[in-house]
């Protein structure tokens, strides 16, 4: 069971985790295909890199992301002991 004086600090990680995500999410899906046409002046494995981030990268940049957040909210969690109400 979280303590009320440790509720504050719990909820500033947990929202800080979540607004870290949304902000590489955003990133990722409306920043990175703006430099589609000048990284594909590079190649990677054959691909235009710019094609090659659209199609693949930016998938799994989120999909490592996803589970970057899960394992620190797992983190948070035993730190603050949120665990128990489970």
């Amino acid at each position: 069971m979280i303590d009320e004086d440790q509720r504050s600090r719990y909820w500033f990680f947990t929202l800080a985790l979540a607004f870290g995500v949304v902000a590489v999410t955003a990133f990722c899906a409306f920043v990175l295909p703006l430099f589609a046409v000048e990284l594909n002046i590079d190649s990677l494995l054959g691909f235009p890199l710019g094609f090659y981030l659209s199609a693949q990268g930016v998938m799994i940049i989120l999909i490592i992301g996803v589970f970057w957040a899960g394992s620190r909210q797992t983190e948070t969690d035993q730190k603050f002991g949120a665990t128990d109400d489970i």
